[in-house]
């Protein structure tokens, strides 16, 4: 966790980085989101390159939702 220091008070708070709760679910939807435009581009599309990139990108927006509220709720 970070530090920071009030400049008024003087008082220090420990903050949390945000970025290492969030990354991986982001890496899922942009990993499902690239699957399912090759899906798209790819001359002959694969049923199971639908299916892997679909879910792939639910799975990471569900954990987005899930850690958002997560984070809220605290």
């Amino acid at each position: 966790m970070a530090t920071v220091k009030c400049d008024k008070c003087g008082h220090s708070v420990e903050v949390e980085v945000s970025t290492k709760r969030y990354g991986l679910p982001l890496f899922f939807v942009l990993l499902g989101t690239v699957i399912l435009a090759y899906g798209n581009i790819a001359s002959s599309p694969s049923v199971i390159i639908t299916i892997l990139g679909g879910q792939s990108a639910i799975v990471g927006l569900i954990w987005l939702v899930i850690t958002r509220f997560r984070s809220n709720s605290n």
